[in-house]
Order: C-alpha cells, then sequence, then structure tokens
C-alpha cells in the first residue's frame, strides 16, 4: 500500500496488454512492490474476477423480488407458483452450487483457473434465458439449477484465483473482496427488483456474467498454475505482469520456484488423507465454512421479511427499508473489514465478530422469549374477560400480543449480527479457502470446502421453518448462538494467523516438522 502513488502511473497500464519482459530492474530496490503492494494490473485483475461475486450475489438474492411479481403476474403468459414452489425456486440455486462447486475444482486444475473464470459465465447465462422466457415451473427450476452451477464455481475460483495472484500484505484486503462483493450483488438486485418486472429482471443479471466472461478474457493466468504445470517462463512472465515492470520479482518467484518444484501434480484424494499437510488445511476450511453458515446468517438473509413481520413490521414500506438496511450494513461492515483486515489479522477480527455475533442472537431469542411470555400472558387476561362477561361483571383486562417496544430489539439484534458476520467469518471464511490450502490440493479441497458451503445454506433453507416449529424460534437463534460461541474456540485453538505471510510461508506451517 505504500507505493499506492506510484502505481497509477502510465508505465503500469503497459503491463495490462504487454508482457512486461523488455523493463529491466536492476536500478530498484529489493523492497518494492512485489513485497510491499500491488501494481495497477494486479488490483485490475482481483477486479475482474470480483465480478463473479458480484454474479453470485444477484443470483442468491434473486428469488426475494423474483417470487413475488411471478405470484402477482397475471399477464397471459403467467407462471402459477404456489408457496411450496416457490421455496424450492429459492433453494435450487445452492443445489446446483454444490454441483459447480465440486466440477469447479476438476476444471480449474485441468485447464487453469482464467479458462475456469470464462466458462462460469456460461451457466449463468444459460440458467437465466431459460428462467426469462419460462413457460412452465419446471422451466424456472430448471433455470435455477443451471445458474446454479455457475454459483459453485464462481464461488471456488474467486477466491482462488485473488489468492495466488495477491501479495501477502494485500491479499487479506483483496480476498475479503469476495464477501464484499457477494453482498454487493445482493443489494443490486434488491434494487432494480423493486423496478423491473421478472422476466426483464432475469435477463438485466445477465449483464455480470458477460461482462465477467468478456473481460477475463484479458487477465493472465496464476503464476502458481503455470508453475504446477512446469511452465516456469510463462509463470515468471505473469508475475512480472502482475508486480508491475519496476518490481523486483526474483526473491517471490525463487520461493515460488522452490515451493513448486517437487508438486506439480494435483494431489489425490487419498494423499489429502494421508498427508497432514493438506488434510489440516482442508478440514479448518471445512470448519470455517461450518461456523460461516451455522451463524445462521441464510436463514435470517432468507428469511429476513417474515422474521421483521414477526417483529411487527407490517407495513410494505417498512418491510422493503429494513430490508435494503440489512444490505447496506452488510456491504459497509464487509467493506470496513477489507480496509482493515491486512493490519489487525484474520484471528482477531473473527473472535470480535463472533462474540458480538453470539450475544446478538441471544438477545434476538430473548425476544422471541418475551414475546412468547407475553402472548400467554395476554391469552389469560382474555380468558379472564370471557369469564367475568359470563359471570356478569363489567371488569375489562386490556390483552395486546404485540409490544412496540420489544420489535426494536428485535431490529437492533439483527443489525449487530449483521455488522459482526460482516466484519469476521463473513469475509474471512472465503479467504482462508484461497490462502491456507496448498496449491496442489485446491482444486479437491477448495472445491469440496465450496459444495460444503452451499450444501449447508441448502439444507439450512429448507429445514428452517422446521426448526423453528421443532425448537421454537427462541431455541433456534440460541442454537445459532452456540455455534458462534463455538467458532471462538475453534479461532483461539486451531486457527494459524495468515497475515502478512506469503502462500509459501502459509502452507510451511502445515507441514509436518519432522520435514
Amino acid at each position: 500500500m505504500g507505493s499506492k502513488s506510484s502505481s497509477l502511473n502510465n508505465t503500469e497500464l503497459k503491463p495490462l496488454v504487454d508482457d512486461g519482459l523488455s523493463s529491466s530492474t536492476d536500478s530498484f530496490p529489493k523492497q518494492t512492490r512485489c513485497q510491499s503492494g500491488g501494481s495497477l494490473c494486479l488490483f485490475a485483475c482481483c477486479g475482474v474476477v470480483l465480478i463473479g461475486a458480484i454474479a453470485v450475489g444477484t443470483m442468491l438474492g434473486l428469488s426475494s423480488p423474483m417470487i413475488p411479481d411471478i405470484q402477482r403476474d397475471t399477464s397471459i403468459n403467467a407462471i402459477h407458483l404456489s408457496v411450496t414452489q416457490a421455496s424450492w425456486f429459492g433453494a435450487l440455486v445452492t443445489l446446483g452450487g454444490i454441483v459447480g462447486g465440486i466440477l469447479a475444482g476438476f476444471i480449474m486444475q485441468a485447464i487453469g483457473r482464467r479458462l475456469t473464470s470464462i466458462l462460469s459465465a456460461i451457466p449463468y447465462i444459460v440458467g437465466l434465458l431459460l428462467i426469462c422466457f419460462a413457460s412452465r415451473v419446471w422451466m424456472l427450476y430448471l433455470g435455477r439449477v443451471i445458474s446454479g452451477l455457475g454459483v459453485g464455481i464462481s464461488s471456488l475460483i474467486v477466491p482462488v484465483y485473488i489468492g495466488e495472484i495477491a501479495t501477502a500484505e494485500l491479499r487479506g484486503m483483496l480476498g475479503s473482496g469476495t464477501q464484499l462483493c457477494i453482498v454487493i450483488g445482493i443489494l443490486i438486485i434488491y434494487g432494480i427488483g423493486n423496478c423491473l418486472p421478472w422476466r426483464i429482471l432475469a435477463a438485466a443479471a445477465i449483464a455480470p456474467p458477460v461482462l465477467l466472461a468478456i473481460l477475463s478474457f484479458f487477465i493472465p493466468e496464476t503464476p502458481r498454475f503455470l508453475m504446477m504445470k512446469k511452465k516456469p517462463d510463462e509463470a515468471k512472465k505473469a508475475l512480472r505482469r502482475l508486480r508491475g515492470v519496476s518490481a523486483d520479482i526474483d526473491e517471490e518467484y525463487r520461493e515460488l520456484e522452490d515451493s513448486l518444484s517437487q508438486e506439480v501434480k494435483s494431489a489425490s484424494w487419498l494423499e489429502i488423507i494421508k498427508d497432514p499437510g493438506l488434510r489440516t488445511p482442508t478440514l479448518i476450511s471445512l470448519a470455517a465454512m461450518y461456523f460461516q453458515q451455522l451463524s445462521g446468517i441464510n436463514c435470517v438473509m432468507f428469511y429476513a421479511k417474515t422474521l421483521f413481520q414477526e417483529a411487527g413490521f407490517n407495513n410494505p414500506s417498512q418491510l422493503s427499508m429494513a430490508l435494503l438496511l440489512i444490505a447496506g450494513v452488510q456491504v459497509l461492515f464487509t467493506f470496513i473489514s477489507c480496509l482493515i483486515i491486512d493490519k489487525t489479522g484474520r484471528k482477531i477480527l473473527i473472535i470480535i465478530g463472533a462474540v458480538f455475533m453470539t450475544l446478538s442472537l441471544i438477545m434476538f431469542g430473548l425476544y422471541f422469549q418475551l414475546q412468547s411470555a407475553h402472548s400467554s400472558y395476554t391469552d389469560e387476561l382474555a380468558l379472564n374477560n370471557q369469564t367475568a362477561m359470563i359471570n356478569g361483571s363489567t371488569t375489562a383486562y386490556p390483552a395486546s400480543h404485540h409490544v412496540p417496544a420489544l420489535t426494536w430489539l428485535a431490529l437492533v439484534s439483527m443489525m449487530i449480527f449483521i455488522a459482526a458476520y460482516s466484519i469476521g467469518i463473513g469475509p474471512i471464511a472465503w479467504l482462508l479457502v484461497g490462502e491456507i490450502i496448498p496449491v496442489r490440493a485446491r482444486g479437491n479441497s477448495a472445491g469440496l470446502a465450496t459444495a460444503f458451503n452451499l450444501f449447508l445454506v441448502f439444507i439450512l433453507t429448507l429445514e428452517f421453518s422446521d426448526m423453528l416449529a421443532s425448537m421454537t424460534p427462541q431455541g433456534t437463534f440460541w442454537f445459532f448462538a452456540a455455534n458462534c460461541a463455538l467458532s471462538i474456540l475453534f479461532t483461539v485453538i486451531f486457527l494459524p494467523e495468515t497475515k502478512g505471510k506469503s502462500l509459501e510461508e502459509i502452507e510451511a506451517l502445515f507441514r509436518p516438522t519432522s520435514e
């Protein structure tokens, strides 16, 4: 970051369209952008792949404005969508994402990160066009599953690509941009969803993947993938392009060469299970995904309207404002996390976020507990009124199931929860996938972590209503609070701090000491 002013000069524009091999670096000191910052090309390449994260956000948020509009549609081409069908329409995108995440692991190890980014646009476009021109419910379903494939691929390739090209000092900020762009995509789709008919909305959502496919043609392959494929000259060329023509890349290139000189083959599942240097980061990434989703975030976001209706926000304008406020808070605090993560480190942000998430979920559960107790009390008063009327008494007991003061407890609790999630485990879970998994295991392990994340989203989305019924609302949110508290112990005991470390240094943390 210290060389920000010099990274914007005209010489940094050249690597975007030039190999950058003709310039000498002999007259530059050792500590250059290669160690302390990044070139304009680095930021531009990260910006391109982050369009994929925006596409993920638009797909995850699409059902919220689209389902009511489909159900209100009275045109000749209208499609009847029942409550159950609407639930499946919302959930099927994550089912497609599970398959996409697993496939992406194989694809990116076979053809590279850049080509995978380009190909990820295809399922988005096909799925959205199918929704746009749908005439039957099954076409809506199929469109969601196919576009879900793109969600899974993007969810993997974005953090992996950024993790492999970013410098150690910028990897936290750039990697956290994955979650930031996902919530920006959700905010965008919420905003335009109130203005556009559902078919036009599906067509408009094609814009991010189309832009991603076009711009991905102009970004380089990651040096680590090229080195793994025994293409050292192309790897050095890509590294030069990413770091800028004036940067000294010799030391970073040597570290890269030493790290991958004996590790040119992708690790098999058996190797990942047997080798603690591969198994441990894989298990940590899975645990991070577990704690991200078992915080209850997607249950809160997918069912936010219902939750706020239960909390007393029945006016349509109040509901819209509450949902936009949630998305806005998520964008703001994810952005703050991006700015500070390379200074504070990963662990402290996860811990602080988990503490406040735990407290806010306890408060939200307390809200439902107080509402339940108040409802029981007012039901008893109503029964007393009926008894008194039968007995000829004129005494009346006031009864009200709604306590206006408690609705603010629900709202404040959710705002604190969203802010804490957005500054902690939300963005950092995806960052960890891109930085702690060794490059030769990244296809299988990172693909598994992505599929596992989307599997949890799918299960929790479908089962949340049953959880509310069987565990009560307060019990459900206290269950999520317990998981947030457990994530603190996980972070303190098992998660290594990766701030300021190169990917090679991080990989060395997990190798057995005997090696």
